[in-house]
């Protein structure tokens, strides 16, 4: 069972990836990432949805740090 602290960080992480697959959706729309990159934006957007709506865990936790790690690699801004 996860702490409160943990939790917290877990959420803080989740808000983060939601947040860095929105701005990167925009910068796509407005042409600033590579259009090459479009099927692996779509890929990783299906991925980080799915995983969005698992429920609280020390696996979900790791997930998340993976698709933040494989997001800022796809847009590196």
């Amino acid at each position: 069972m996860a702490t409160a602290v943990e939790e917290v960080d877990l959420k803080r992480e989740l808000l983060q990836l939601e947040t860095l697959l929105g701005d990167t959706r925009l910068r796509h729309r407005q042409g600033k990432t590579k259009f090459a990159s479009l099927d692996k934006l779509i890929d990783l957007d299906l991925e980080i949805r799915e995983t969005l709506a698992q429920p609280l865990s020390a696996e979900l936790q790791l997930d998340v740090r993976r698709l933040l790690a494989r997001l800022r690699a796809l847009d590196p801004h």
